[in-house]
């Protein structure tokens, strides 16, 4: 028996225990146990039932902690205080950082002012039987506070469930067939006759009823697209119901007390954390977004030779644009623009320029990367053999140098003829020997920042494939295509063919706009950002830079100063840009991808020392043409670059 606790004694002066203080001194004391003995919470525990019993304070003190709160903290504790994600998310920032103040003796704030931890719950879950039944005689509320608590509960999660949009993802059968429309009702029948059996049939069916409805909105959100709102709602609705029932089981003396208690110290603990918060909605949404990138990148494997060809020729005609695309945005950069106009011209010459590429059908290869990494995260967790997973990563990276061949061979021909042709018709070159000579120095490797920049680049492209993943999410929860092909005011404009027309459209080329229109604001507006805050940031892509780069030394040479050394320093850094902006966007995309899928980073280690003794014994298979004979490996989806 421990010694006489001073503090315990001043908290007990007056005759009126009250739980905050003793709970405060309790969990002062450690909860994790010695060597060959128990806890010091425990024994604290055990000291202060037997200073409780010996004053005559065990009746007063479950007065106090049966206060008219007990419902909030049975029917609230762990669950969030708002339907909606951001509602929720603002909710706790706001409680984070201002504090509140608390109607005096609330049960519920109490254990959130406690601060509690995981370790706390395991406490509880670990305390020795004979301490769980005297302090469950002591603290177990009455039957009606379980009773209310259910009802509560009930009211609530008819009325998320019932909500219009949650109605639409099962939209056979009217709004008075859905489970949660009769929830009220077989909850209030249970816990008006807790013990009996007929009445508990009718909750359990009720409530297995509204379990399947929610696996069917979960299965229509997969098969959709999703909306975090909804994802937060339907995992709501899961925690209330099983609160539900265990607050009837504990009306009908079913429960078990301990787990109960452990289950809201846990919730306690994670109900007033952002990252909790976020953790599971924002992974469902990140991994459809994956999944739609994912998709796209499989059009940008080449998995035989006819393919990979076919790769050359489409990166080739997007170096051709680029090159017309590096000619305006060394014009809109000459203008005399206030900084925000210029910003506006740059991001729309780039949104515009790599639009046209997917309309045309042609490749810019930095955005493979991206794509191609949610292809191969796929791929590890369908668990394919090693040797087939070393495979697709040969075919991603030889599709990924010959589109970046294809990009920077056609572009730097290309920029030349722009500077013949410009000089033919004016005397001389089209950019300014300054402009030039910031152009052929900005791509060297080892002047300044160019590797840093390009790294920085590769994040943008990240950035950007997840608008596009986000934007086909987005186009998919909400039908568009089918919305566009059946809207009767387009059928009346375009006429009901024109108006599917316009859904194909869309559903081929919405995700591609949005991805290419987002890494244009990026390319321009993050560097302003930076430069707004005192930092020096520029972007160094590489089918881009290599235009800039022949642009510049065609201009330099028309007026004799060209220095040829810089050149091919100039072109050891196209390779090195290149580089960097693969691996970059590249390890950002596989990450994201394994993350969302719940992927261990080991299977990504093991795979990654299978491609190095793959290479180390053929390279040519990572950076050459593809065999002749078609791989093992599935066909390439024809669907549009």
């Amino acid at each position: 028996m421990p010694l006489p606790d001073l503090r315990l004694d001043d908290v007990l002066l007056g005759g009126s225990p009250r739980p905050e203080p003793l709970l405060r001194w309790l969990l002062a004391a450690s909860p994790e146990a010695p060597a060959g003995g128990e806890p010091h919470r425990t024994a604290q525990l055990r000291y202060l039932l037997g200073a409780l019993a010996e004053r005559g304070l065990t009746g007063p003190l479950a007065e106090a902690w049966n206060h008219a709160s007990a419902i909030r903290l049975l029917a609230e504790t762990g669950l969030p205080d708002r339907t909606t994600l951001m509602g929720e998310g603002f909710l706790r920032l706001a409680d984070h950082l201002i504090p509140r103040l608390d109607p005096e003796g609330d049960l519920y704030a109490l254990l959130d002012r406690l601060n509690l931890k995981e370790a706390d719950a395991a406490w509880i879950e670990a305390l020795p039987g004979d301490l769980r039944a005297a302090w469950g005689d002591i603290l177990a509320p009455p039957q009606e506070t379980w009773v209310h608590a259910a009802c509560l509960l009930s009211h609530r999660a008819a009325a998320v469930g019932l909500s219009r949009d949650l109605l639409a993802l099962s939209p056979e059968g009217s709004d008075a067939d859905s489970p949660f429309f009769h929830l009220t009702r077989a909850v209030q029948e249970a816990a008006d006759h807790p013990v009996d059996a007929s009445a508990h049939a009718a909750w359990e069916a009720c409530r297995a009823a509204c379990v399947a409805t929610l696996a069917r909105a979960h299965a229509s959100l997969e098969a959709r697209g999703v909306s975090t709102d909804l994802v937060f709602r339907l995992e709501l609705l899961e925690a209330q119901l099983a609160r539900i029932g265990q607050l009837l089981d504990f009306a009908g003396a079913r429960g078990d007390g301990t787990a109960l208690a452990a289950e809201l110290v846990r919730g306690s603990a994670s109900q007033h954390g952002l990252r909790f918060l976020l953790r599971t909605v924002v992974k469902r949404l990140a991994r459809k977004v994956v999944e739609h990138t994912g998709e796209t990148g499989e059009h940008y494997i080449a998995r035989d030779r006819a393919e990979w060809w076919a790769m050359g020729r489409s990166a080739a005609g997007g170096g051709l644009l680029t090159s017309v695309t590096a000619l305006l945005k060394a014009a809109f950069t000459a203008l005399p623009l206030a900084p925000l106009l210029t910003g506006l011209a740059l991001s729309a010459n780039y949104a515009i320029s790599f639009c046209t590429m997917q309309l045309m059908g042609f490749s810019l290869a930095s955005k493979q990367p991206a794509m191609t990494a949610a292809a191969l995260a796929r791929a590890l967790e369908e668990g394919d053999d090693q040797a087939r997973e070393i495979e697709l990563v040969a075919a991603i990276t030889r599709t990924q140098v010959i589109a970046t061949l294809g990009n920077v061979l056609a572009t730097i021909p290309a920029a030349l003829g722009i500077v013949a042709l410009w000089a033919w018709a004016t005397g001389h070159g089209p950019l300014g020997t300054e402009s030039a000579l910031h152009g052929l120095h900005g791509t060297h490797p080892f002047h300044g920042w160019t590797l840093v920049y390009a790294a920085m680049t590769g994040v943008l492209l990240w950035l950007s494939s997840l608008a596009a993943g986000w934007t086909a999410n987005w186009s998919a929860y909400r039908c568009l295509p089918e919305a566009l092909a059946q809207n009767h005011r387009l059928q009346g404009w375009l006429g009901q063919a024109g108006a599917a027309a316009l859904g194909r459209f869309i559903h081929r080329h919405l995700a591609g706009f949005a991805g290419y229109s987002a890494l244009g604001i990026l390319l321009v507006f993050v560097p302003m950002a930076f430069a707004f805050a005192g930092i020096h940031l520029e972007v160094r892509h590489v089918t881009l830079q290599a235009a800039s780069l022949a642009l510049a030394s065609a201009s330099l040479w028309l007026e004799g100063t060209l220095a040829w050394r810089e050149v091919l320093w100039g072109l050891l850094g196209i390779a090195l840009i290149g580089v960097m902006n693969f691996a970059f966007s590249f390890a950002l995309a596989l990450w994201t991808a394994l993350r969302a899928r719940d992927l261990s980073g080991r299977a990504g280690r093991r795979l990654g020392i299978g491609i190095l003794k793959a290479f180390n014994r053929h390279p040519g298979r990572f950076l050459g043409a593809p065999p002749k004979a078609p791989t093992k490996a599935q066909p390439l989806a024809e669907e549009p670059r």
